[in-house]
């Protein structure tokens, strides 16, 4: 080939690649690459490119080839291409050697052997390779790759002038494989960039839900202003659109029932009653004849076919409270209708469908249960999957002015009484108080006290001495203080001393970090070294 077609050649590929797109880089390389085998007369032309930035340069993946696999010369070098796509310094330590001083290879085996070991002179052989030239290519000063060219078909000699041509082509190759590369890498940034993005746009709306959370009108009947019930309520609007089954878990009194009904009253099934079961409440011999029904003649007092719970609650929302009373032999028969939505009536062979959302609450510890043999262990995940805690009185007192609020309103229309503000110092007393009755003894604290009050002075009775917080002795200022103290200092030892997180002390007592850190420099409170 005459040195001003090659550069005809070389002009006509450069230019391609000013303005081309990086998708496209490798499909172009792959049609210029059958144009240098022609243009060359060659059998094989290759690519490699370095896979590291490691100095001396030790190895090369063939990125881009051409070569005619229908031809039977070719076909040892094509199966070894296809097997070894990486070349390295271990096998070809002369060539390898002699490419990072910049010096180009080249060998006819015709009457002599390659400079090099036997063993590169074997490989040549053995692969039918009759002439090869490797020119390495650098890229920002050092080898980054190398250009290679071989005949199969006949001995060919490669002038000195086709080197440095060779390796210009090379650089445009590699110049535009490292701009791809680097393009790649910039996209890569770009969507990492556009994620965090993403994931701190999500973190504000979600603070923001927890922010403008307007109790009164999305959830009625619950009330309060704690961080915990923010988190609780923005959980709340997030599965209530779902049909996704949720397990209420949280002391006696805390309001789980109420939390239910908002959950129901949220979701596309709100045209419908929620229908509740108070599993402690059934007797232990009809809890399944409740829940499933009964077909007539069933058992001695059936007179008629009776619809249970399940069957009722079709296409509207079903509450289990306190599903952790249920006996074992029921607790198999709800993991059935929770997994495949079938059940049979008592007496029954008819299989029955059922829709039904399920909603359980209980205030066992169920992995405790579980342990214990008492509540069977699929059930429990099977109802775990979208488990709501919900946080004793004792743990949210900021909620505890909202409530007696709440309460002294509701029950003083109901006895047509008006009252003055509750003062400070009864507030201060009521979250002195661990109440372990929680919301439920609250509201009837304050019940009690709008029945014996006269108009226009609410007096509020202590709590019983056994479950005051705070010492008798003690100013009730002092109490709440102590109280908080304790309270803080505790979170802190449960949590190992982390403050924020899922497992964090302040999360454990529904406060912010900052709020948190406020009083651990309140009260001085200091890691034991």
């Amino acid at each position: 080939m005459e040195i001003e077609q090659f550069e005809r050649l070389l002009s006509e590929i450069s230019a391609t690649y000013i303005n081309l797109p990086a998708p496209e880089l490798e499909k172009v390389l792959k049609k210029d690459f059958e144009r240098l085998n022609k243009a060359l007369g060659v059998d094989v032309s290759i690519l490699y490119v370095a896979d590291d930035n490691t100095q001396p340069f030790q190895e090369a993946r063939a990125l881009i080839w051409f070569l005619d696999e229908t031809q039977a010369l070719n076909r040892p070098f094509v199966n070894w291409l296809h097997q070894n796509p990486t070349v390295n310094a271990k096998k070809f330590k002369d060539i390898f050697r002699r490419w990072n001083r910049g010096e180009a290879t080249a060998w006819q085996l015709k009457g002599e052997s390659p400079e090099g070991t036997i063993w590169e002179k074997r490989f040549a052989l053995d692969r039918n390779v009759k002439s090869t030239l490797a020119v390495p290519i650098r890229f920002a000063g050092s080898v980054r790759g190398v250009i290679n060219i071989v005949t199969t078909q006949d001995y060919q000699s490669f002038t000195g002038d086709l080197i440095p041509r060779l390796r210009l082509l090379g650089e445009v190759f590699i110049n535009a494989l490292m701009r791809k590369q680097s393009e790649e890498k910039l996209q890569k940034a770009l969507k990492e960039v556009k994620e965090l993005k993403q994931q701190v746009e999500a973190d504000y709306f979600y603070l923001r839900e927890e922010v403008d959370l307007d109790l009164e009108h999305s959830f009625s009947g619950i009330v309060g202003k704690s961080d915990a019930l923010k988190k609780i309520l923005v959980k709340v609007k997030q599965v209530a659109p779902t049909r996704t089954s949720v397990l209420l878990l949280g002391e006696t009194g805390t309001g789980k029932g109420l939390l239910a009904r908002a959950i129901h009253n949220a979701s596309r099934l709100r045209d419908r009653p929620l229908m509740q079961v108070n599993c402690p409440a059934l007797a232990p011999g009809l809890v399944e004849s409740e829940l499933f029904g009964h077909e007539k003649g069933a058992f001695t007092g059936a007179a008629t076919r009776r619809l249970g719970r399940f069957e009722a609650a079709k296409g509207t929302t079903l509450f289990l409270d306190e599903v952790g009373e249920l006996p074992l032999e029921q607790q198999a028969k709800l993991l059935r209708v929770l997994e495949e939505g079938e059940f049979e009536r008592v007496g029954g062979s008819k299989t029955i469908r059922t829709d039904a959302r399920i909603i359980a609450a209980t205030s066992r510890d169920l992995e405790k249960e579980v342990a214990a043999g008492r509540f069977r262990r699929d059930l429990w995940y099977r109802l775990n999957i979208f488990p709501i805690v919900v946080p004793p009185l004792r743990m949210r007192l900021e909620d505890v002015p909202v409530f007696v609020a709440y309460f002294v309103d509701k029950y003083a229309k109901w006895a047509g009484k008006k009252f003055d503000k509750v003062p400070v110092k009864t507030i201060e007393a009521l979250q002195a108080y661990s109440w372990p009755g929680n919301i439920r003894e609250l509201r009837n604290t304050i019940e009690r006290a709008v029945i014996t009050s006269p108009v226009g002075r609410l007096r509020i009775e202590q709590p019983a001495a056994g479950y005051a917080i705070h010492n008798e002795s003690s100013s009730i200022k002092e109490a709440v203080v102590k109280f908080r103290h304790e309270q803080v200092l505790c979170a802190l030892q449960k949590s190992n001393w982390v403050i924020e997180g899922p497992k964090g002390a302040a999360r454990s007592l529904g406060m912010s970090g900052s709020n948190f850190r406020y009083y651990v420099r309140k009260f001085n409170i200091r890691r034991p070294v």
